[in-house]
């Protein structure tokens, strides 16, 4: 077990966030014994909590103590709503209550990037040498090896087949592995999940798992994080607080403080520690560091709606794992799962889907489509999910999320004051750019178009999301206005690259200053369309190599 951090002593690499990227590094920078590493949590230390580990306890993580539950100011172009964005607080990050589907996005994604070191060819390497895939043999686009297992979920519905013909019946295409760069991204199928022998599969349970059998690791958790110490330009170390007690972990000569709180809590905290606008610092209070405009600019996130209808037979995932008017699983279900690793609650709720083009002349997809073989009760989609064991309302149906997977959209993030304990200010601006708007309108029509097919006749019933009176363009765009809400895919706000917006070098160094560097989410120059744990493992692989090799 990882010991607690000693008071005074000064650490090789502290790293703040212990996150899924945060996980990654302590394992690969703690696998030489010469390097002592501390990692500082904000959150709880229980990532091995049952609803963690069971794939379909996504349902009650959202809005739990395993999450910071941060909100957007009010959108203006999503009904004048703040809207809700789940990040993990936790050891194992957002990895521990995302859906843990495993797509990486496509090769242009990484090619547009245009940094040094960050082409499809060069990530790739770190895509393969993390994964562990149990399905697909190894070759140019998969590793069988890696710590992060990869999965096809093991649970099947028979609403899984019927959208999968739906989707012929329509003229959709097929894809069956979203990450061979060989060929397009687009098409639907299965989805591939971060799990193992249907059990949830985090940069905890994989990486820091290891790490933490070894002594020269240090874990820190209900330790916020309230700036980074300098003298002159150069991090010296990290100011945090446990217990109410203010504390101070600092870096030995040569060593580096490493930021891997995610694309809002690094941010925050640089800002916080006088690295940002100088502007904004000034009228925060807060004596400027360095003058970096791009902290904070840049952010991004997939904006997602759904399409929902009834369904008149009792085969919905919900019947499958709860008894008939009752909030309690069925017995059948717990023990397919405990014994066998099988069964409805191996589902992250979004088994099936997939990538589409809602323009043929477009260079990649720019629509996801995720296929639920549920009903959530609001047009917050998954978010509503959590609810469903409290509500006692079970009835069957079918969910089609459609997300705008490569938003155009850009927003920010600002300090509210400088006090480090208050939520900062986000923007996302989603839908400010009419294409955005315009994919999603395409993606609702996709989805009605899926779920009118006959192979769905005598099984789906009535729409319920948008709802029948929901139709012409301008009613959808409507819906969508006052529906939309977060994929989880907030990034980009301390950017990668050599311009002036940028925040971090191509070696993820933060421009101007020394011994820090910023390893999340966050320094992607724009959202690859797909999802991002496994982006962020590939980000943490690389900062590694970086790292022991003082690039």
């Amino acid at each position: 077990m990882a010991a607690a951090a000693v008071s005074g002593e000064a650490y090789k690499y502290v790293v703040v966030g212990g996150g899924t990227c945060g996980c990654v590094l302590a394992d690969r920078l703690t696998e030489d014994k010469a390097n002592s590493v501390l990692v500082l949590e904000a959150g709880t230390g229980k990532h091995r909590d049952k609803n963690i580990k069971v794939p379909v306890g996504i349902l009650r993580l959202f809005r739990s103590a395993f999450d910071w539950q941060y909100e957007t100011e009010r959108e203006e172009h999503a009904g004048d709503r703040g809207i809700y964005l789940a990040r993990g607080k936790v050891l194992g990050g957002s990895s521990c209550l995302n859906a843990m589907l495993y797509t990486r996005g496509a090769s242009a994604d990484y090619n547009s990037w245009g940094v040094k070191g960050w082409s499809a060819e060069e990530v790739l390497p770190y895509f393969r040498r993390s994964e562990g895939n149990r399905n697909l043999p190894a070759g140019d686009y998969h590793g069988k090896d890696g710590a992060y297992s990869v999965e096809f979920v093991r649970y099947k519905n028979p609403l899984h087949k019927l959208f999968h013909e739906a989707c012929l019946q329509a003229g959709l295409p097929t894809n069956d592995d979203f990450n061979n760069w060989s060929r397009s991204q687009e098409g639907l199928g299965a989805f591939q999940c971060a799990q193992k022998f249907g059990r949830r599969v985090t940069a905890a349970s994989s990486y820091l798992k290891r790490a933490m059998k070894r002594k020269n690791l240090a874990i820190e958790t209900q330790a916020h994080a309230t700036r980074v110490l300098f003298d002159g330009d150069k991090a010296i170390g990290v100011e945090y607080v446990k217990d109410g007690e203010k504390q101070v972990a600092k870096i030995q000569q040569g060593g580096e403080v490493l930021m891997c709180g995610g694309a809002i809590n690094s941010p925050q905290l640089l800002l916080l520690s006088g690295v940002g606008p100088a502007d904004h610092l000034q009228a925060k209070g807060v004596p400027v560091v360095k003058d970096l405009q791009g902290v904070g600019a840049n952010l991004q996130d997939q904006p997602a709606v759904t399409v929902m209808s009834d369904v008149g037979k009792p085969i919905s995932i919900t019947d499958d794992i709860f008894k008939k008017g009752s909030t309690k699983v069925r017995p059948s279900a717990a023990l397919k799962w405990l014994l066998f690793g099988r069964g409805p609650l191996t589902s992250p709720g979004c088994d099936h889907g997939g990538f589409l083009k809602t323009k043929a002349d477009l260079p990649e997809a720019d629509l996801q489509i995720r296929f639920v073989p549920g009903r959530a009760e609001t047009p917050d989609g998954v978010q509503a999910y959590r609810n469903i064991g409290d509500s006692g309302q079970f009835n069957s149906g079918v969910t089609v999320q459609v997300i705008g997977c490569r938003p155009k959209s850009r927003g920010h993030l600002k300090l509210k004051s400088s006090d480090p304990f208050e939520k900062p200010e986000i923007v996302v601006n989603y839908l400010d750019e009419q294409e955005d708007v315009r994919t999603l309108v395409r993606g609702v029509e996709i989805a009605r178009t899926i779920l009118a097919q006959d192979s769905f006749k005598g099984t789906v019933t009535k729409e319920v999301f948008p709802g029948p009176s929901t139709s012409g363009e301008q009613s959808v765009q409507q819906y969508i206005s006052s529906s939309v809400h977060s994929a989880n895919a907030i990034a980009g706000t301390c950017k990668m690259g050599e311009g002036d917006d940028a925040v971090v070098d191509n070696n993820l160094r933060v421009k101007g200053l020394k011994s820090l560097r910023v390893v999340d989410t966050s320094v992607m120059p724009s959202v690859p369309g797909g999802q991002l744990a496994s982006v962020a493992v590939m980000i943490a692989e690389k900062a590694a190599d970086m790292i022991l090799q003082k690039a």
